[in-house]
């Protein structure tokens, strides 16, 4: 498994999306469409960086014909692209924390990766991801702690609070 990350270069929001594995750019930029650009529309530019299914041909046609720029990262030079390296970092370290007893079910801590990422207060705004775009800061825990009479809602929530 893998996991294709996308960051927002305004608000600094990200999407953490889990793969099977590596897949092909018409795999990436569907997921992109599903994940991305359906709730949030087309962006102008997309900055990647040379991994095969960026710079391949169906890649390029495809964000053709959307009219979406696509703008490649130097070779040997990831800084190009360093908000996404930057985050990159933050989400391998939160799951190397969080997943070092459970390293076979990594991708169930995603959601709460990305939460916790788009709630951080970000120094170039002044402001959460979630604030740029949502307009408001969702709490992180709304539950008051008093139990459901579902078990597997208890689950849930127990193993939430856990990570």
């Amino acid at each position: 498994m893998c996991v294709l990350v996308i960051v927002d270069r305004f608000s600094k929001s990200c999407r953490l999306i889990p793969l099977p594995g590596q897949p092909t750019a018409l795999d990436t930029a569907e997921c992109l469409f599903n994940h991305v650009f359906r709730y949030y529309g087309l962006p102008e530019d997309i900055v990647s960086d040379r991994g095969s299914q960026f710079t391949s041909r169906v890649w390029r046609a495809f964000f053709k014909r959307l009219g979406v720029t696509i703008s490649l990262s130097s070779g040997y030079h990831p800084q190009t692209n360093g908000q996404t390296e930057r985050k990159i970092q933050e989400v391998g370290h939160f799951l190397r924390t969080f997943c070092h007893d459970h390293q076979e079910s990594w991708s169930q801590f995603l959601g709460w990766a990305e939460y916790a990422q788009n709630s951080l207060r970000q120094p170039t705004t002044g402001l959460t991801p979630f604030q740029c775009v949502l307009g408001y800061q969702p709490p992180l825990f709304p539950w008051d702690g008093e139990p459901s009479d579902v078990p597997a809602v208890d689950y849930w929530f127990r193993e939430s609070e856990r990570v």
